[in-house]
């Protein structure tokens, strides 16, 4: 359990943009967040959980992927379309389809990326809302 709240809340460094962060230690998204809404609601932190725990998913694969072929994973913001066009052709597919598949994820679970961000910097900026998280991840394993 320990294991997957560390590895959720690092997927919060990376998705504390609006898209992934491929540096692969998870997730980070594009566009600007406030954490104006102090308060998630139940839902919200579930479909956040949710959220992350399908993206550690395909995180986790994207860099298996990216290391097999470059024998290392280089630090690669999505939000940041220069690095991602100057990969090789067959590593930036896979990194395209991480971080439109991130965003897919977020959505399909019943968030905005906007809402998504503020969440991620309230669990980042706020323990009892990091607890909240913890609490999420603890049902739905």
């Amino acid at each position: 359990m320990k294991l997957l709240c560390i590895s959720a809340l690092s997927a919060l460094g990376i998705l504390t943009g609006s898209v992934p962060h491929l540096s692969l230690d998870s997730a980070n998204w594009i566009g600007t967040y406030s954490a104006s809404a102090q308060s998630i609601t139940p839902e919200e932190m579930d479909n956040y959980a949710r959220s992350i725990l399908a993206i550690e998913q395909q995180r986790s694969q994207a860099y298996q992927e990216v290391e097999t072929i470059l024998n290392y994973v280089p630090a690669i913001d999505c939000r940041n379309t220069d690095s991602v066009n100057q990969l090789d052709r067959e590593v930036k597919a896979i990194v395209v389809n991480y971080c439109e598949g991130s965003k897919t994820l977020v959505t399909s679970n019943g968030l905005t990326i906007q809402r998504f961000n503020e969440i991620t910097e309230l669990v980042k900026t706020n323990p009892q809302s990091e607890q909240q998280l913890r609490e999420a991840l603890s049902r739905l394993q």
